[in-house]
């Protein structure tokens, strides 16, 4: 019995006639056919290999070189996300080593000195500085084996709102990394939370290698690093909690 709601077959007289140069002036405006209709690659029939002299296309060659092509950007997207995966498992491996290390501090000297330069190794980077504001005559008595007195504001101007950030091809002013300024070409900066009544203050890791950090890369092993060095001050001091 027919289908009463199926579409009607047009008549073949009334269709009008198609030449091949209609079919490829329309296959030319409609290049994802193909892609639409996987199926007409098994009923088409190309030409083995061109022949020399004609204007043939070998449809086949062109479909192999086209698969071999997405394989190979598959292969390379891959082969990326194994490298940047590797590169986060060691971060993160250094970051807890750090944070290791850092509990096995004897005084608040020595894990100023951890944090500062022992660090640098672990962590593999070049400078490491831990930026608080205030007054440089009053806290003079801190400024020493990379502790770094910033005017007030310092920490905003570079940090904005955010936490922490990545900068890569910078030139870093004196003030932030002292003699060992002219040697950064990248850096990392973090907030440190050293409570209601502290000083704002930051954690500053430069890089001699201008691509080591990047604005693309994510902070969250930089902000817990912060975080446990922030913890860190403030047991030592006994300071307030936030």
């Amino acid at each position: 019995m027919a289908d009463r709601n199926a579409p009607a077959r047009p008549d073949p007289a009334t269709v009008p006639a198609l030449d091949e140069a209609d079919v490829v002036a329309w296959l030319m405006q409609h290049p994802d056919l193909l892609v639409r209709h996987p199926e007409l690659c098994e009923a088409l029939l190309p030409p083995a290999q061109p022949r020399s002299g004609d204007n043939v296309v070998d449809l086949q060659r062109f479909m192999v070189q086209r698969l071999q092509g997405e394989l190979a950007r598959a292969s390379n997207v891959g082969n990326e996300l194994l490298d940047a995966s590797r590169q986060n498992l060691s971060a993160t491996q250094r970051v807890h080593a750090a944070v290791l290390m850092l509990l096995e501090a004897g005084s608040f000297e020595h894990m100023i000195h951890m944090a500062t330069q022992d660090w640098t190794d672990l962590l593999e980077v070049d400078v490491i500085s831990l930026c608080v504001e205030g007054d440089p005559e009053r806290m003079k008595e801190i400024a020493t084996g990379g502790v770094v007195i910033l005017p007030a504001g310092a920490i905003d101007s570079l940090l904005g709102a955010m936490p922490a950030l990545a900068r890569d091809h910078v030139e870093a002013a004196e003030w932030l990394y002292g003699p060992a300024s002219g040697l950064v070409r990248s850096d990392a900066l973090a907030r440190l939370d050293f409570g209601p009544t502290a000083p704002q203050a930051m954690l500053a890791l430069g890089s001699r290698e201008a691509d080591k950090f990047q604005p693309s890369q994510g902070t969250e092993l930089l902000q817990f690093l912060a975080g446990v060095l922030g913890r860190s001050v403030r047991a030592w001091l006994d300071l307030p909690q936030p």
